[in-house]
């Protein structure tokens, strides 16, 4: 096994972890330093961003990373790009990903065993099972999951708020069909522990996220009716981000 193969069985190993990759880095540093230099920015920003360091300080290193992106990006993402229809660089490796539902569970296996895959976006969510999808265990390394627009109604919401996701951190069920029912599921549950974004714009209940008035968070009639219900709720909770709505991989 080569240096560069071990380095990068570690970085799927551990995806959370910072250092593997910053190792990767310093390996292809003569070799491909443009690769290196990727790795070492977007770590950079994402240090940046988990700290709530003022967005302007990044803006120099983001146009960097997005030139380098523009013309390597197509590259370093081939090995995965043939499994998924979207691909985002996070952290120096293709960390987010987009495709449906089906494929996600044919190919789940297969998928984390070529990315450090942390954030996904699903469509096509009713072409399957929802036991299925809700119940993998495949999402439970996530820290991110985006299913608007997905036709999503109060059991799949419920289904998915009962499953023990301990690293997700941003939920977006947003353009669906959730209800009072669905929102209570989510506010209550206690499977989730490190949720703190939930996007639930656009469904059939209205939206609880506070509103901002002159940058203070206005907490709605909503959002006091689930704390009352529920207790404290991580994700109604403004005051804890500098920026708004957070990015999906800001999250510390």
């Amino acid at each position: 096994m080569s240096d560069l193969t071990a380095l990068h069985a570690a970085i799927l190993a551990a995806p959370e972890d910072d250092a593997p990759r910053a190792a990767y880095a310093a390996a292809v540093a003569t070799t491909d330093p443009e690769r290196s230099e990727l790795i070492s920015l977007q770590l950079r920003l994402d240090a940046s961003r988990k700290a709530q360091r003022p967005s302007d300080e990044r803006g120099a290193a983001a146009m960097r990373a997005g030139t380098l992106m523009r013309a390597r990006g197509a590259d370093w993402a081939r090995d995965i790009a043939p499994l998924v229809a979207r691909t985002r660089f996070v952290r120096g490796f293709v960390e987010d990903v987009l495709l449906d539902a089906p494929a996600f569970l044919a190919s789940a296996s297969q998928l984390y065993a070529t990315a450090p895959i942390l954030h996904l976006t699903l469509t096509n969510v009713r072409a399957v099972d929802p036991l299925a999808l809700f119940t993998s265990p495949h999402l439970e390394r996530l820290r991110s999951l985006d299913l608007a627009r997905t036709e999503l109604g109060d059991l799949e919401v419920a289904l998915l708020a009962s499953q023990r996701l301990p690293n997700l951190r941003w939920l977006s069920v947003a353009g669906n069909n959730v209800t009072r029912a669905g929102l209570d599921a989510l506010a209550s549950t206690a499977s989730l522990p490190a949720l703190g974004y939930v996007d639930l714009s656009a469904n059939l209940v209205a939206d609880p996220m506070p509103g901002l008035v002159d940058e203070e968070s206005v907490p709605t009639a909503l959002a006091l009716e689930l704390i009352h219900a529920h207790g404290p709720i991580a994700w109604l909770d403004l005051h804890r981000f500098r920026d708004w709505p957070p990015e999906r991989d800001a999250l510390p």
